[in-house]
């Protein structure tokens, strides 16, 4: 059983270590185990040929539709978009991705940005940088705030966990058919969108992209948003319609973004949320962290213990739903 890793070139956080390629060869010893930088383009191609399995993030994956012996995909990042290609999609090849292992610190990301809103660190940083002593008399809280959470998985339950912690009023819509969990006040539908858009103080996007969630937030949905309400998205770039934001931000007809993902990565220097004094932006970063690889090395030997006992994976990846 051949498995290939592709490392990223240019992210030090999600080497292989030595430890962690004796945790995987510790599994079977009938594994052959290739680690590949994704700049070798030569040596992917070649130990491609005869991969039973592939696993590296999404950027790093190269088109597998031609691999013959392939018989599982595995990404080390949640989202599948890159690599769901229409014909791995319609072949026999399974798919799983590392949803779980971002939850910690995309939600303290995202607390992050709420609190740069309600206490206006911003604006802190601003003045610090042209040396003005300035009290800002438009500082706020957190608690009792009404925090929507729109997507409750793993990164979605978690953050509506810690907003909980600081007191805020937190709902949450959710397609999966979940339970409430305690820390959710409200648990809605789809249905209810419009109605939790117009009592939300935060919206909070945790959603995939794919077919059904594209431009999600679209300009109907942002009208519904409160004149002071802030979006946040830290899901994908294409679930929000970047341009209808664009002008419910120009027209202050909500209060702010906090982007952790663009439709366009890199975000253009000729966009005009760069310049938008209410937008707060972060490279697609939110997951980094320097346990990243530990835990998605984890996760990926839960997965391939499955796969060697012929059982589903924990991770198994909807291929027509994207995620």
């Amino acid at each position: 059983m051949k498995i290939l890793l592709i490392e990223p070139q240019d992210r030090p956080l999600r080497s292989i270590t030595k430890e962690q390629k004796e945790q995987i060869l510790s599994l079977s010893s009938d594994i052959e185990l290739k680690v590949v930088s994704a700049s070798n383009s030569k040596d992917i191609e070649e130990h491609l040929k005869d991969a039973e399995i592939v696993a590296g993030i999404p950027r790093a994956i190269p088109d597998l539709s031609l691999v013959g012996k392939l018989r599982w995909v595995h990404s080390f990042s949640a989202g599948m978009d890159r690599v769901l290609t229409p014909e791995l999609v319609a072949s026999p090849v399974l798919a799983s991705n590392s949803s779980g292992i971002h939850a910690t610190p995309i939600a303290e990301h995202i607390i992050g940005f709420l609190l740069i809103f309600t206490r206006q660190f911003y604006q802190s940083f601003r003045n610090q940088q042209e040396k003005t002593w300035e009290r800002i008399n438009e500082l706020t809280e957190l608690k009792d705030k009404t925090v929507l959470v729109i997507g409750l998985g793993k990164i979605g339950s978690e953050t509506a966990r810690l907003a909980s912690c600081f007191n805020a009023h937190v709902i949450a819509l959710d397609t999966q058919g979940k339970e409430k969990p305690n820390f959710v006040k409200e648990l809605g539908t789809e249905e209810q969108l419009m109605e939790f858009l117009g009592r939300a103080d935060f919206v909070v996007l945790t959603l995939p992209h794919t077919k059904d969630t594209h431009h999600f937030m679209n300009k109907e949905r942002l009208e519904a948003m409160q004149s002071h309400g802030v979006l946040v998205n830290i899901g994908r770039g294409g679930v929000v319609d970047e341009q209808a934001l664009i002008s419910a931000l120009k027209e202050q007809r909500i209060a702010g973004a906090a982007l952790d993902v663009t439709e366009e990565e890199p975000l253009p220097k000729e966009s005009p949320l760069w310049e938008m004094e209410n937008v707060i932006i972060t490279p697609h970063h939110s997951g980094i962290s320097e346990r990243y690889m530990e835990r998605a090395i984890d996760l990926f030997c839960e997965n391939l213990k499955a796969y060697i006992k012929g059982e589903k994976l924990p991770n198994l990846v909807d291929k027509s739903a994207g995620y």
